[in-house]
């Protein structure tokens, strides 16, 4: 009985963890290195994440494979047929993304605020 007891509450914590997955839909803007203008455009519908972004040249990128848990997630763009796998966390109306390095430096942190 107790077993099946903790395992219910188990079930129901998770549960309600996936419930309150961070809501980050809408439009989202930040700058790269501190030059460049990005933006992203994210939909959530439960743990899924969909959306796009806009590339070097001013093209829609799809945003393929996102996930969101609580309050963070993931998702992969793929820009000139390389496929980059970014990660981010978000706190309020600021989000860090971490994204590979350029030419396989570093990562670097993107940070985001909602548009108003």
């Amino acid at each position: 009985m107790i077993k099946k007891l903790s395992t219910t509450a188990a079930l129901v914590i998770v549960l309600i963890t996936a419930c309150f997955a961070a809501d980050i839909t809408g439009k989202w803007t930040g700058k790269i290195m501190d030059q460049y203008d990005i933006t992203y455009n994210f939909k959530v519908d439960g743990e899924k994440l969909t959306g796009s972004t806009t590339g070097p040249e001013g093209n829609p990128i799809n945003i393929e494979n996102g996930v969101i848990k609580g309050d963070e997630f993931s998702f992969s763009i793929n820009i000139m047929d390389n496929t980059m796998k970014i990660t981010g966390k978000v706190k309020d109306d600021v989000i860090t993304l971490t994204m590979p390095g350029m030419n396989g430096g570093e990562p670097m942190n993107v940070i985001l605020k909602r548009a108003k």
